[in-house]
């Protein structure tokens, strides 16, 4: 038999084929094969097209046995079941509205809106089906005289339309209780198992762990199933009570939209609520923040990338939360509008606060975190919590970073004009921010926002960029102390200025133009850790007063009975600082961004 070494280490087509040939020439049989148009050459490419299939099939298979390497839907949800990891569904969007009913016939003082009650909510030229999650109470107000008028307030309606989906239990047979409707909001299901013929009724509720449960006790499971679905599942009875065979078991749910429903504020009912009639739906509105409680909170299924990341991470919190990654993890997991969590220990907030674990969270359509939010997390993550344990969620604070850009391309290089490598650089500087920084605990690196600059198009052959930090605050006509946290170190290299000095003179710390005793000023220190209101012209400043101090090693500015006739460009203050290092790293709850109202690029013509 003739032998011949072949090689192994690639398994494209050509090097198949190559290794076919080479095995050949070891033999006296075959001698036509090096030619392309022999009978020979064309098995040869058929055994190497078999083989090379083959290996691109396996290859595929065992990237689909690892989460890590899946790619296929159905395989990262099953290895997420694997560590008990339910991917989140679809959400229903959420509206908080008032409800006034006028009813004549009502004799008690309440009326009832069953569970199920639908109303429309409308965006634009679209219609969404809103329903209420269980029975709720109109009362009438203590203080009307018109009895007939009832008014249910701060009602919680979700939007979706009630889907069932029933079932025969038959333990001889392969059971399997599966949702049907791919678009189901799991928060919502409701099971009913009726048993000998509708003598008995059911109603199981909803578990996540083993604790607790015997062979009695009225329990289902959730686990993703394939193509989407969702999957029920009993007890066996030992753990978990077993449902009796030819019982019916009803599933009940919400099959919802998503994101698509987000802020609607405007909603009617669809049908009379018993003998009386809807005569008002209004959006409510939060009592301490006059935040319009619109609809909000609606998602779609969660992506295959968000799973991959977040069933080890889940796994390994157990359901409780110890450290800050599994604050960030079990949020994130919960509740999809939220874009990042920052969690830390009460002693590092100043003064410390033991005892308390603070809690940010960034939201992907706002900066703050409404009442209502902080409620709803707070009431999810405390039972999670250690016994002493207290969360605080706060609001995350901004640093901005403002971006001075001095752009210089090779007018030889490219056709593009000035405004078009200026677009091309705001744009790289913004997709920096979007994908390096605004976030917590994320750096933000000098050398890679210039390197993005540079990298925006062919013909930029450098520029010159200067950052500032930036922190904005609201300030009015009445005094008030304030104290800015930049949060890390700022230059303490620059001289010291004279009470009237150069309007050029660098600063370490200054403001945006304010109107102060009717003159245009600004803030700005003095290089020896004082700040002064500085008011004059273009080229020359001279001190109005003293107000404030700076630390230049902590970055704490202290601005001391301040107060505004009129902000003169924007609605609030802005007080720039120029940091120690190119590098800001932030601390807690401080996320780094870059506004498009902070960006400005100059761009130079050069010709090389």
């Amino acid at each position: 038999m003739a032998q011949s070494s072949i090689n192994l280490t690639t398994l494209d087509f050509d090097s198949i084929k190559n290794n076919l040939k080479t095995y050949l020439k070891s033999q006296n049989i075959f001698r036509d094969y090096d030619f392309e148009g022999s009978n020979i050459s064309v098995l040869l490419d058929i055994l190497a097209y078999n083989t090379n299939i083959n290996a691109f099939y396996m290859n595929m298979l065992s990237n689909e046995m690892f989460l890590d390497s899946a790619i296929m839907r159905d395989s990262i949800v099953s290895h997420a079941k694997e560590l008990n990891y339910v991917p989140r569904s679809f959400r229903s969007a959420t509206a908080t509205v008032d409800i006034t009913i006028r009813d004549t016939q009502a004799t008690a003082g309440a009326v009832v809106i069953p569970r199920g009650t639908s109303f429309t909510g409308t965006a634009g030229n679209k219609n969404f089906t809103f329903v209420t999650a269980d029975n709720v109470l109109a009362l009438n107000p203590a203080n009307d005289n018109d009895q007939n008028t009832y008014i249910a307030s701060a009602i919680k309606i979700y939007e979706g339309d009630l889907n069932y989906d029933s079932y025969i239990t038959n333990s001889n047979a392969t059971e399997r209780f599966i949702i049907t409707n791919k678009t189901v909001d799991t928060n919502s299901i409701r099971v009913t198992v009726i048993e000998d013929n509708g003598e008995n009724t059911y109603t199981y509720l909803k578990r996540d762990k083993l604790f607790g449960l015997d062979s009695t006790s009225l329990v289902f499971f959730l686990q993703a199933a394939e193509n989407d679905t969702y999957e029920i599942l009993f007890g066996d009875g030992v753990i978990g009570r077993k449902p009796k065979d030819n019982s019916v078991v009803l599933i009940e749910y919400r099959a919802c939209n998503g994101e698509l429903p987000n802020g609607i504020r405007n909603f009617r009912a669809d049908d009379d609520i018993g003998t009386g009639v809807v005569t008002n739906v209004s959006v409510s509105v939060d009592a301490e923040t006059k935040e319009v409680l619109a609809a909000q909170g609606g998602s779609i299924a969660e992506s295959i990338e968000s799973i991959k990341f977040n069933a080890p991470r889940a796994f390994a919190t157990q359901e409780r939360v110890i450290t800050s990654d599994d604050y960030k993890t079990l949020l994130k997991a919960n509740f999809s509008e939220i874009n990042d969590v920052a969690a830390y220990g009460g002693e590092a907030e100043d003064p410390p606060q033991f005892g308390k674990v603070f809690v940010a969270v960034d939201l992907k359509t706002a900066d703050a975190l409404p009442p209502s939010r902080k409620a709803e997390y707070y009431n999810f993550i405390k039972p999670l919590s250690a016994l002493a344990i207290n969360p605080v969620f706060v609001d995350p604070q901004y640093t901005y970073i403002k971006v001075d850009s001095l752009v210089k391309y090779d007018i030889t290089q490219t056709s593009l004009n000035i405004d078009d490598i200026k677009l091309l650089a705001s744009s790289a500087i913004q997709n920096y921010n979007l994908t390096n920084i605004n976030g917590f605990e994320k750096t933000f690196r000098y050398s890679n926002l210039v390197s993005a600059i540079d990298s925006a198009q062919s013909s930029i052959i450098s520029n010159d960029t200067n950052t500032y930090a930036i922190k904005s605050f609201v300030v009015d006509q009445f005094s008030r102390n304030f104290t800015i946290n930049f949060g890390f170190p700022l230059r303490d290299d620059i001289p010291g200025t004279l009470p009237n000095h150069d309007s050029n003179q660098i600063k370490t710390v200054f403001s945006s133009p304010f109107i102060f005793d009717g003159k245009e000023c600004t803030i700005e220190d003095d290089g020896l850790g004082f700040l002064n209101i500085v008011s004059g012209n273009d080229e020359f400043h001279e001190i109005v007063r003293p107000t404030g101090t700076v630390n230049y090693t902590t970055g704490v500015v202290i601005i001391e009975n301040f107060r505004v006739q009129k902000i003169v460009q924007e609605n609030y203050l802005n007080l720039y600082a120029r940091t120690k290092g190119k590098d800001i790293t932030p601390i807690n709850r401080t996320i780094l961004s870059i506004r498009d109202v902070d960006v400005n690029v100059k761009v130079e013509q050069v010709r090389l």
